[in-house]
């Protein structure tokens, strides 16, 4: 496949729009003074760039004047929108994006705000790592186990949410497993449960948010029953063993067809959809030789020809959160609200109404395009490419550049603002 010729600025937004949260200007020199692979290890090695915004806790976003705090999932959403606003660590609040549509949970069944903060937190803080981990990480997640009802799964009465979607969804993809492994995968999954820390340490909302945050402790977290586990040996794709979840979690990880599905869906994602299977083996195997490194897996993604090729080059829909973000990040939105969170703030001060207005205003326009953060429409996550492109979210994308550029009338959007 031909690649097309670009000029060094022209790769750089390339880069960024596809990895990042859009390409803004002063991004785009920056990378230019760095050239293009030291720009590309500075996009995707985060933890070595510095984000003040790191600093702004999500809890400053549930204080209210005079009021019991609000731990809704809404402010933690608006508080997500603020970080990703602000942050010069755009590659890693995508690929978190990536995960929450691949591990989806949603808060229209959690019905628990704080619960949706912590899952959204393992996302971000596993969000690079050895794939084996981001999923014992979301498995063991007490909003993905209330979403797949995992606690109610016990010795002699399995059940066999989770376990069905962790192999279909999560790991090895349709067709690779049969009816008999949800059954031995369900068992093996057995005495798993959480506990609900914040509801049910007893006081008033501001004096469990307050020890909460007194004590650095979740809201919520994960815990082990024995007596509940089944025990017994379980035969699962074919191998018999006293599977216990943790095993079955690593196995599944490690599956060679695990890479090829994980492998698609990130391509899916940041190139191309139905990718060519030679593209497939290629990044699969890169997957599997880091043993399932997710950052080694973007550098192989990014280093590919195809990603450069005239297939991949602006035929990719932007999402509602590509479209909506990279122009209020372009047009510099993230700064004006950083400069409205005061200088001395801590954690106990509520942030600044308008903060809240802009980032709920910036959630609401996405909504409307289709993607409400923290509520995906199911438990496969959203479609991504063309199928964002409908006349309800173009005439949304209408409105909202038009806001930006227009006023209230003149031209709508372009289809080059329409890819990426």
């Amino acid at each position: 496949m031909a690649t097309t010729r670009l000029t060094d600025r022209e790769k750089l937004a390339h880069l960024y729009r596809r990895f990042g949260l859009g390409a803004t200007p002063w991004e785009l020199d920056e990378a230019e003074k760095l050239g293009y692979e030291r720009a590309l290890t500075r996009l995707l090695d985060w933890d070595k760039v510095e984000d003040p915004g790191e600093a702004v806790s999500p809890y400053e976003f549930c204080w209210r004047d005079k009021e019991d705090p609000d731990t809704g999932s809404w402010r933690f959403r608006s508080w997500w929108i603020y970080r990703m606003l602000t942050t010069t660590r755009p590659a890693k609040e995508k690929l978190t994006l990536f995960w929450h549509s691949h591990f989806a949970v949603g808060d229209d069944k959690v019905e628990n705000g704080a619960m949706m903060l912590e899952y959204l937190q393992t996302l971000r803080r596993n969000a690079g790592a050895k794939f084996s981990v981001l999923l014992e990480a979301v498995a063991k997640d007490p909003a993905m186990m209330r979403y797949l009802d995992m606690q109610r799964s016990i010795r002699g009465r399995p059940n066999e949410n989770f376990a069905r979607e962790v192999m279909e969804l999560f790991t090895l993809g349709i067709g690779h497993y049969t009816e008999e492994d949800v059954k031995e995968v369900s068992r093996a999954l057995t005495g798993w449960g959480y506990i609900d820390t914040y509801w049910e340490m007893g006081g008033t909302p501001i004096e469990r948010l307050k020890e909460s945050i007194r004590d650095d402790r979740p809201f919520a977290t994960f815990t082990y029953m024995p007596p509940m586990h089944d025990p017994g040996p379980k035969t699962i794709l074919g191998k018999t063993a006293p599977w216990d979840g943790d095993g079955v979690l690593k196995m599944l990880a490690e599956h060679p067809t695990t890479a090829e599905h994980i492998a698609t869906k990130l391509w899916t994602f940041y190139a191309y959809a139905d990718p060519e299977p030679a593209v497939v083996a290629r990044i699969a195997s890169a997957f599997r030789k880091s043993g399932g490194d997710i950052r080694h897996t973007l550098f192989a993604i990014a280093r590919a020809p195809e990603f450069w090729s005239e297939k991949c080059l602006r035929h990719l829909a932007k999402s509602p959160l590509d479209y909506t973000l990279g122009i209020a990040r372009a047009q510099g939105l993230g700064k004006a609200v950083s400069e409205l969170r005061k200088p001395d703030a801590d954690v106990y001060q509520a942030v600044a109404q308008r903060i809240l207005d802009e980032c709920g205003a910036l959630s609401w326009h996405m909504e409307r395009q289709g993607l409400n953060l923290l509520v995906p429409p199911d438990v496969a996550g959203w479609k991504w490419g063309d199928a964002w492109i409908t006349p309800a979210a173009m005439t949304m994308r209408y409105g909202y550049r038009g806001n930006w550029f227009w006023g209230e009338k003149g031209p709508g959007p372009s289809a080059v603002h329409m890819y990426e």
